[in-house]
């Protein structure tokens, strides 16, 4: 395996980091590898470290490259979005270099990371982000998108930190609004698989329940799990990510390979 580091701004203070697994000899699966580009959570103050290597991983051991965003954090919108776009161009131009499939990109975020990727996977068609990376709408289109206990909505049920960072303390309803993916998803939004805890007590189940509903009546093919029980936070439900005996559940670890299913389904691999 490899890694790249490459820098997305003149501040560094965005970038990617690359886990690209070597090719097999005589496999045909690894001339050219679906990819997955891992937007880790913090609110939008900090990119988490157990949401980012660790998710890598899970997804490096069935045979996709890695890629993880560190984006800007503590910046209000649209620097993060930006960030992902880019991130995504970057790495969708760079295919042949990273061995991999361009039209087999798929993007996962946690918690507000899942704000981030949704964002991406609703407003890939906004002039306003691909005129700023001087691309083509499709470049930056995800392929599919997996939402991890999501920030999705600054109307119903918000995680208000996040959209304080995104919009300050005093947003206009019309802003949050804006910014509430519930309200941004089209019939070109690609293929949304969304996992969340009923219980969880920082970022409210309700959101990815507003999300699924949008995905369902714009008829974008969606995938919703919901289990009983499971903190915020919980990453890949292992030992490896968990402060306590809490976050290793089995339960809700079934995700995993749920999302790789869908993966595969709706990326054709």
């Amino acid at each position: 395996m490899k890694n790249k580091v490459f820098y997305l701004n003149n501040e560094k203070t965005a970038y990617v980091k690359a886990y690209l697994l070597d090719k097999v000899e005589s496999v045909p699966f690894g001339e050219k590898r679906p990819a997955i580009i891992i937007f880790p959570g913090g609110g939008y103050k900090y990119c988490s470290e157990r949401e980012a290597e660790p998710i890598a991983m899970r997804y490096l051991a069935e045979g996709y490259n890695a890629f993880v965003l560190y984006y800007t954090c503590d910046k209000k919108f649209p620097v993060s979005i930006i960030n992902a776009a880019y991130a995504m161009y970057k790495i969708r131009a760079r295919a042949d270099e990273f061995n991999i499939d361009k039209d087999k990109i798929a993007v996962w975020g946690a918690s507000a990371g899942g704000h981030l990727a949704g964002c991406l996977a609703t407003m890939w068609g906004d002039a306003a982000i691909y005129n700023v990376i001087g691309c083509e709408p499709q470049d930056i289109r995800p392929n599919a998108a997996i939402l991890s206990y999501p920030v999705i909505s600054g109307i119903t049920s918000p995680h208000v930190g996040s959209f304080e960072v995104l919009l300050g303390n005093d947003a206009k309803p019309s802003e949050l609004s804006r910014l509430s993916l519930e309200n941004r998803v089209t019939p070109k939004t690609p293929p949304c698989f969304i996992w969340c805890s009923a219980n969880d007590g920082c970022v409210s189940a309700h959101n990815s329940l507003v999300f699924a509903k949008a995905c369902v009546s714009n008829k974008v093919p969606c995938e919703l799990h919901m289990f009983d029980d499971g903190p915020h936070g919980l990453s890949d439900c292992s030992k490896n990510t968990g402060w306590n005996e809490y976050f290793y559940n089995n339960n809700c670890k079934q995700w995993i390979k749920m999302s790789i299913k869908f993966l595969e389904k709706y990326m054709n691999i």
